[in-house]
């Protein structure tokens, strides 16, 4: 469910903005990370207007994960279960494929409709997610109301579970983008969802009695299953601003924008969480643009977490994801930005032309002895 979070977040902040031309994109992404998980992913993106009015979108992602530790936070964006897409544990030479598609309509400048099926799969879990969000522009489109739905229908198999079991989870959003000034924008949102089924993954044992960790290979008298609450409802809160500076300022601010963002999450198992991200953009030429970011997250432990666990305990966990901790990352990104006149030659064709090149990296650090380093190159071509 916190992929499906993630996902959803991205469109309703951002579809109606990158579903504004036809493009084919490609993307791919390398991260390591100390506890020997390392992931290599290529996303590949086609849009296309279809009218004034409607357009259709296609992506496809395959993540390749070569290890067997994890790590990470519950509801960090940059935790490891969001890298590898489903499951908080990847197997030695897991693949995972998702495929998302769908479409954005106006009707007639009185509401916008976005609807997409997001499906995902790898060896121990399928998840299937429609989506559907609905936006509104008031006042002259100096307001935006949004509202989102969308439901995840999860089927787990991990490594320690005899059979198959599904988990439901209905996600909600509602947000307020406001137009302060020419240069100032604002966004207030609120997201919740809540789950039911079998929450855990099945690829965790919990070791008993102080056994060690990597000793736990299979079920014994000392090493148990995990034992999760039955059901969870999550709450996120958010707020973002953002500030263009045009000419008449300092150098370090001339065609540069500052966007701030906050958020605020708590559940049912007792987790909350604070999140603070600042981003830097800046034209460093007519065509290319530079990106800083930082961004700190911390939180609190689930209310059944313990250090040591006898296995007379209602719940049983030893998931990094639901452990008390705080995590930094630091990036940099480069898009270089063709100018129309700089067509793509390869065979002449003259519909085709070069859109964007870019570069990104970030060092991410977690509290609980959790490093990684992500890379990712990607064009983009215009049609």
């Amino acid at each position: 469910p916190v992929l499906a979070i993630l996902i959803f977040a991205i469109i309703v902040a951002s579809a109606t903005l990158v579903m504004a031309e036809d493009y084919g994109s490609v993307q791919g992404y390398v991260h390591t990370f100390n506890n020997n998980l390392n992931v290599t992913t290529g996303v590949f993106a086609l849009n296309k207007d279809v009218s004034l009015d409607t357009s259709a979108y296609f992506k496809y992602t395959v993540d390749m994960i070569n290890s067997s530790t994890g790590g990470g936070g519950e509801d960090d964006g940059k935790k490891v279960s969001a890298v590898s897409g489903a499951s908080g544990i990847a197997g030695s030479g897991e693949t995972r494929n998702e495929l998302m598609a769908g479409f954005t309509h106006n009707f007639n400048n009185i509401i916008g409709v976005e609807a997409y099926y997001d499906y995902s799969r790898e060896s121990d879990y399928t998840s299937n997610t429609p989506l559907i969000t609905l936006k509104k522009d008031l006042f002259d489109k100096n307001t935006t109301l949004t509202l989102g739905l969308s439901r995840n229908m999860d089927s787990i198999n991990g490594k320690f579970m005899n059979g198959t079991q599904d988990r439901d989870t209905n996600n909600y959003f509602f947000g307020i983008t406001q137009l302060l000034s020419p240069v100032t924008i604002a966004q207030i949102g609120y997201s919740m969802n809540d789950s039911s089924g079998f929450e855990s993954e099945g690829i965790r044992l919990v070791p008993l009695n102080g056994t060690s960790t990597s000793s736990c290979t299979d079920r014994s008298s000392v090493c148990a299953d995990e034992r999760f609450p039955n059901s969870r409802k999550r709450n996120a809160y958010i707020f973002n601003i953002s500030r263009y500076f045009a000419d008449g300022y300092t150098e370090a601010f001339k065609k540069a924008s500052v966007k701030l963002n906050l958020r605020y999450y708590d559940d049912s198992w007792d987790i909350r969480s604070y999140t603070g991200e600042i981003e830097y953009n800046k034209y460093l030429t007519d065509q290319l643009i530079m990106r800083l970011d930082y961004r700190y997250y911390t939180q609190t432990k689930a209310f059944f977490v313990k250090d040591r666990y006898t296995g007379a305990e209602e719940f049983l966990s030893s998931s990094p994801q639901l452990l008390k901790f705080n995590s930094n990352l630091v990036g940099a990104k480069l898009t270089y930005n063709f100018k129309d006149e700089k067509g793509f030659n390869a065979m002449d064709p003259s519909w085709l032309r070069l859109g964007s090149i870019e570069g990104k990296y970030e060092y991410y650090t977690e509290s609980i002895n959790v490093r990684g380093h992500v890379f990712m190159a990607g064009l983009r071509l215009l049609f």
